[in-house]
């Protein structure tokens, strides 16, 4: 334990355990993410050489690299994790590399960079293609992804559907299938202890608090579903303070600066200092940083910027001027 905080390794918490934690701590908090890998329902989809995002990029996090010099690659998705992998399969060597979505590229999720940047890297994009079975050799290993071409249709959730088009199913050689459509939560444990889910997710009220329970909260991708890092740790930093609310204590983080007073600054009108990438040629060979942080100079530059907060900010609505001068 570091302080007053005590880390207990290698023990799984099921059902019995989550009752037992719920009934002897004031307050439980449950931040189990959203780990399992959503399994395509695909004729051949337990071939040799089909894997998840999870499987791939979790062998990664804990230094494993692949080497797929001289494979051709096929990942199935459109989110950032799909980007991943695709970025990941070219830095292992991939000779070939094809993203496979049923949808257009402009109803991908992932971030617009990510989607430029790994085309940039050389990443086939192959939109409007619903994966439809793997075919797989006489050793049982997948040679290659059949794929339906599709048609945008309606709008189903707020997205614009797809339906089948009238054309004849592809063949897409593969001698890798990563399935990046999703990830799931393992609830089953904790709704037998009494938590309520709902789409695969725990629900809670306003406060993060579990549906039912007065001192068990729950946060991040378990909640939320899938999403970003930064969201996983505003939820963190919620929970924390509303148990800390629950239990009576009404805590503020001293963050031991003060604000200086304000100084006349330079008005000067400049551009935004936009972040920049490494070179493709250098970046697609390796695991480093992309992205090239800013130099002391333009961090400098960019904390004095002038905003013009009296014409665009709190000032626009209390009086300020709203148009220059």
């Amino acid at each position: 334990g570091v302080g007053n905080i005590n880390v207990h390794l290698e023990s799984p918490v099921g059902t019995d355990e989550m009752k037992a934690l719920s009934e002897t701590c004031d307050a439980v908090f449950v931040a189990i993410g959203a780990h399992a890998a959503k399994k395509l329902r695909l004729p051949g989809i337990d071939a040799k050489g089909v894997i998840s995002a999870v499987d791939m990029l979790r062998s990664i996090g804990d230094g494993v690299y692949p080497d797929y010099r001289g494979k051709k690659i096929a990942v199935i998705g459109g989110g950032n994790v799909a980007m991943d992998c695709v970025r990941t399969a070219v830095r292992a060597g991939a000779a070939e590399v094809n993203l496979v979505y049923r949808r257009r590229i402009e109803d991908m999720t992932a971030l617009k960079e990510e989607i430029e940047s790994a085309v940039a890297e050389g990443v086939e994009m192959l939109p409007l293609q619903a994966p439809v079975s793997i075919e797989v050799d006489a050793s049982g290993a997948c040679t290659a992804l059949l794929m339906q071409p599709q048609m945008i249709s309606a709008y189903s959730r707020g997205r614009p559907g797809v339906v089948n088009a009238q054309k004849p199913v592809e063949r897409l050689e593969a001698d890798l299938i990563v399935a990046a459509v999703g990830q799931d939560v393992v609830s089953s444990p904790f709704e037998a202890f009494g938590m309520k889910t709902h789409w695969g997710a725990f629900t809670t009220d306003e406060f993060l608090a579990a549906e039912g329970f007065s001192n068990v909260f729950v946060g991040g991708d378990c909640q939320s579903g899938p999403t970003t890092v930064i969201k996983a740790v505003g939820a963190g930093k919620v929970a924390a303070r509303n148990i800390d609310e629950m239990l009576g204590f009404h805590h503020y983080l001293d963050c031991g600066v003060s604000a200086p007073p304000p100084r006349m600054n330079d008005r000067t009108p400049k551009g935004r200092v936009n972040l920049i990438e490494r070179p493709v040629k250098f970046r697609k060979r390796d695991f480093n940083e992309v992205e090239i942080g800013m130099s002391s100079e333009e961090v400098q530059q960019e904390c004095g910027r002038c905003l013009r907060c009296d014409c665009f900010g709190a000032g626009a609505s209390c009086g300020g001027r709203i148009q220059y001068v």
